[in-house]
């Protein structure tokens, strides 16, 4: 009789212990008040031990926070990536007074940034600022729905081990020599635990032995990108299961998820498919166009031609079938859907080690509304796995022979048309200008254009009247700039010759909008001449 209850109350301490060690912004809030926080060195000594113990360190920073090699933005990770907090160590870098956070939401499966600002020196908590959840601020490079922007393997440009796998380079080598001269004095960093380890090779290109030590197998930037992949993918599955036409198309999403059931063709019915190959091949082509662009460009933020070598094509984890169906059948973009910084690519590349695919993500949903597909989903990697996938084959084609005409194929699709949810809010966005007669309010915005709006009628940067295209003519020729007129800092800001300041700041246009937006601009421009 004692035995059970004392089994019993050792099971709920262990899930009270397990409860009290998750630490999100919650209990961040309820440690900052309890301990009258008011600094940002003081916020990072209250962290708990496990928090501090994962990260990354970034020395080419893209993002609000600036970062050196002596001075790198830290993303402290913490054990699964569901919380994550980042902060700079140079007062003269921007965002220095801010630390940055990310939490992932279980429940609504979505992720969540907020900004604390500490707006004084002090150790004052009256001087913290806390932003509402995922504000502008954050949402013009991490979209909405707001996303993880933490490139994919195996390459990682900007953050010590840049390439997965290789012994450092040798900048990141002095860099790093650098930072750990300064670590176990300085107000910030000498909260890291174990910081030593980055100047151990091991940690960038671990040995086999380590697999079976309590020392994490994956390289930093690796270990990051596999936890927020892993939650990205969830987040992916929970939304499309969330879209008014998911149950049509719920058999068909899954088969092609992992690509193991079969082409595409084959969950759909013959006729229909006929009318969609062709978009079909479009969208393909589409796709691996982006995702050769993303490679380049992603080349190029590397420190040295080494780093950059070694790359992987990535239109070959591009989730190709199950993207077609969400943007043209469920009408839902999935541009922002990676964690790459180019926008509008679509490489899903994880490490090796990971082990989390959206097919088991996306099982989950489809067996809320088919609980059979549970228990076929087992078979699916088994030598039974046919009959896993002629279950999905013969329900879709069913399902969508269901559907009224013309219903399948009414939404345009295609990697380079279609923008980002929330990019072109309050935007008439149009990927063609047109003529440039007129108005200057006839003309077209593109919606990249969203970028700089986002950053100049709010936040600290220069004010400029990108909403009221009839101010803003009026100002390019007039309006003086660093670089002659607004019309000339313009084009200079949107040129590879601005380099880290080049804008829109912190992201990385595709070279068609940001030649849309050169185009516009040089169209008011004319207007005002």
């Amino acid at each position: 009789m004692h035995r059970p209850i004392s089994l019993l109350l050792g099971v709920l301490l262990c899930a009270a212990v397990a409860q009290a060690e998750v630490f999100n912004f919650a209990a961040l809030q309820s440690v900052m008040r309890s301990q009258s926080i008011g600094s940002v060195e003081e916020l990072i000594a209250a962290l708990p031990a496990a928090q501090r113990s994962r990260y990354a360190l970034v020395f080419d920073s893209r993002s609000l926070q600036g970062a050196t090699f002596k001075d790198p933005r830290v993303i402290l990770y913490g054990p699964d990536a569901r919380f994550t907090v980042t902060f700079n160590g140079d007062p003269r870098q921007r965002g220095f007074q801010t630390v940055e956070t990310m939490e992932f939401d279980d429940d609504a499966k979505e992720f969540r940034f907020r900004e604390l600002v500490f707006t004084a020196r002090t150790s004052d908590p009256s001087s913290l600022a806390v932003s509402e959840v995922n504000p502008d601020r954050c949402t013009r490079c991490h979209g909405t729905p707001a996303r993880p922007v933490w490139d994919t393997h195996p390459l990682w440009p900007g953050a010590y081990g840049e390439r997965y796998g290789a012994t450092p380079s040798s900048k990141e080598r002095a860099g790093l020599a650098a930072f750990l001269s300064q670590w176990a004095t300085h107000p910030r960093y000498r909260h890291l635990l174990a910081a030593a380890r980055f100047a151990d090779p091991e940690t960038f290109r671990p040995r086999a032995l380590r697999q079976y030590s309590g020392v994490p197998a994956e390289p930093p930037n690796a270990e990051l990108a596999l936890r927020l992949g892993e939650l990205q993918l969830q987040s992916i599955a929970y939304r499309l299961a969330r879209q008014p036409d998911f149950g049509a198309y719920q058999y068909v999403l899954l088969g092609v998820a992992d690509n193991a059931c079969g082409h595409i063709a084959d969950f759909y019915p013959a006729a229909l498919w006929r009318a969609q190959q062709a978009e079909f091949e479009r969208f393909a082509s589409s796709t691996s166009q982006a995702n050769s662009r993303q490679a380049q460009l992603k080349a190029k933020r590397t420190t040295d031609v080494v780093s950059a070598a070694g790359g992987e094509d990535a239109s070959a984890n591009a989730l190709l079938g199950l993207r077609f169906v969400a943007e043209s059948a469920l009408a839902l973009p999935t541009d922002s859907w990676t964690l790459a910084l180019e926008r509008r690519t679509y490489d899903f590349t994880l490490p090796p080690s990971s082990t989390a695919t959206l097919r088991a993500a996306l099982l989950a949903q489809v067996a809320e509304r088919d609980p059979r597909i549970r228990d076929l989903g087992s078979y699916a990697t088994s030598s039974d796995g046919d009959r896993y996938c002629n279950y999905l084959q013969r329900r879709s084609r069913a399902a969508l022979s269901q559907l009224p005409a013309g219903s399948m194929g009414a939404t345009a699709v295609g990697t380079t048309s279609t923008p980002p949810p929330g990019l072109a809010s309050g935007l008439p966005a149009s990927p063609v200008m047109r003529a440039s007669s007129g108005s200057a309010a006839t003309l077209a915005r593109p919606a990249a254009l969203q970028s700089c709006v986002s950053c100049h009628t709010k936040d600290g940067a220069p004010q400029l009247p990108f909403l009221d295209p009839a101010q803003l003519t009026r100002e390019l020729h007039v309006r003086p700039s660093a670089h002659g007129v607004l019309i000339d800092e313009i084009r200079f800001r949107l040129s590879p010759q601005a380099g880290t300041r080049r804008m829109p700041l912190g992201l990385v246009l595709p070279d068609s909008e940001r030649q849309s937006l050169e185009r516009y601009f040089t169209a008011l421009a004319e207007h005002a001449d």
